[in-house]
């Protein structure tokens, strides 16, 4: 969920459009998209407050394509890797729906050999993950897998994860190709196509139906491995409960706040005075809060297991930086109000987790007033004399205009009449195809224990939040599990 409508496209929160507040192709640069702020910020204090640092442990390493045994197994067959796209481009297909529309948007899916597939590997070998921007499947021995299911089934999850096609052997270990299946409210045409429908494609309404939640907008915020919780209903591009504990860490200059009294802040605190996202981003600059966060278990110590989550909230400062990073930021129009990733799994050892995750594709609009709007005027235009008949598209059409004069287009050419007899039906059809298709390009995620290698710090570092503040989620506490065992 973003702050702040993209134009002309919506853009996810970690992708490769992040805007870095440093120089792309520069050391720093690249150490900022690697390791995190945090990790930067240390790098360039005074070797004076680096001298007791406690030597870090990389929880992930990358394994060169080509570099790990992909000799096929017997019975084996399908692809190894298929990466995804990051923006949707005009393709043409056929069947299905929209019925007689050919041209449909799509986020392109191409399949990957080994020999071209870096991995991110667990520190301890039990999983591994395409080092693309949006991987479709993950490697894992079987334990993993096992283990993510019993934990996804304990929370009442709508998915179960699978295991099928291919095998990897990284170091001493044969790892599974993983992908999702649905098990829970899922009509038997979700399971249909290359890859399942998740049903929900919104960042929030994807993990809340991951982790068990009933309800597409309301998870349970867990503090101090469970020690306290509060619910978390979050509106368009914010929630109070989490402002109210960012303002309370950020008052905490004594490091005397514990779980209780963060869980009342966050439930019956006073809202926010002042400059909240301001005072929490240079409050937690550079480790400011460290045992605070520590202690309460958010940021980059918020560690949820399989069948929870993550969500990270953007603190808004008053003029509109990110102090969280010094000197602040602008990362102008791209900020999110809030990103949501349910954990799948994680490696035997524990240190590293994989999230499932989607985010609001809302590029239909854009890219259909563009691209695809100019290949179905040039297909109607080649094919038919009836398009001079049709207004052309200004610059001065409000929407609504815009829709007609689509509308049009689309009418002149659906032959089906059940689809023409329906005004706007051609439009609706062509536009719920494609939502059909963003709830098929969820993708999956790796994140570790080592510097820069945790949530908090990779999103942190994407340039899509403003003072972020990270917490581990869960289903409410008081909402039963009604799924079958």
């Amino acid at each position: 969920m973003r702050v702040q409508e993209q134009k002309p496209a919506d853009r996810r929160g970690d992708g490769p459009g992040a805007r870095p507040p440093l120089r792309p192709g520069s050391h720093l640069a690249d150490l900022q998209r690697t390791a995190g702020n945090g990790a930067l910020a240390r790098l360039l204090a005074p070797a004076a407050a680096r001298t007791h640092a406690p030597a870090s442990v990389q929880r992930i390493s990358t394994h060169a394509g080509g570099s790990y045994d992909a000799e096929p197994q017997p019975g084996e067959r399908g692809p190894y890797f298929v990466a995804q796209g990051p923006e949707p481009k005009v393709a043409v297909g056929g069947g299905g729906e929209p019925r007689d529309i050919r041209e449909r948007l799509r986020y392109e899916l191409a399949e990957v050999g080994p020999a071209d597939a870096p991995l991110r590997v667990a520190d301890d070998g039990t999983l591994a993950v395409h080092g693309v921007d949006e991987p479709k499947e993950f490697y894992a021995v079987q334990a993993v897998v096992d283990s993510a299911n019993a934990a996804l089934r304990a929370a009442g999850s709508t998915v179960e994860l699978v295991t099928g096609g291919r095998s990897i052997g990284v170091g001493a270990q044969r790892l599974l190709r993983v992908q999702p299946t649905v098990v829970m409210n899922a009509p038997a045409q979700s399971q249909l196509g290359p890859f399942v429908s998740l049903l929900r494609s919104t960042c929030i309404s994807l993990a809340c139906s991951l982790i068990g939640s009933q309800h597409a907008k309301r998870a349970s915020a867990v503090l101090g491995g469970g020690a306290g919780n509060f619910l978390l209903t979050p509106g368009s591009d914010s929630d109070a409960r989490a402002n109210r504990l960012a303002h309370a860490v950020a008052t905490d200059a004594g490091s005397e706040l514990d779980v209780a009294g963060a869980v009342t802040a966050a439930d019956t605190g006073p809202a926010p005075a002042g400059d909240l996202g301001k005072a929490y981003g240079q409050a937690t600059r550079d480790g400011g809060r460290d045992a605070t966060e520590a202690r309460l278990g958010i940021n980059k110590y918020a560690s949820p297991g399989a069948g929870e989550g993550f969500a990270i909230f953007s603190m808004l400062a008053k003029d509109g930086l990110d102090h969280s990073v010094s000197p602040a930021a602008d990362r102008g129009g791209d900020v999110w109000g809030y990103h949501f990733a349910a954990v799948v799994a994680r490696s035997l050892d524990g240190s590293c987790q994989v999230t499932l995750e989607n985010y609001a594709r809302n590029e239909f609009d854009a890219k259909a007033r563009s691209e695809l709007y100019d290949v179905l005027l040039k297909r109607a235009n080649d094919s038919r004399g009836w398009f001079s008949k049709l207004k052309p598209l200004l610059e001065s059409d409000d929407q609504q205009a815009f829709k007609t004069k689509f509308d049009e287009v689309l009418a002149a050419l659906v032959t089906d009449p059940e689809v023409k007899k329906v005004t706007g039906k051609p439009r609706l059809q062509l536009q719920q195809d494609f939502e059909d298709h963003t709830c098929r390009s969820w993708f999956f995620r790796v994140y570790g224990g080592g510097p820069g290698e945790s949530f908090h710090e990779q999103q942190a570092a994407s340039g899509y939040f403003n003072n972020p503040l990270t917490l581990r989620v869960s289903r409410p506490a008081d909402q039963p599990n009604t799924r079958m065992a």
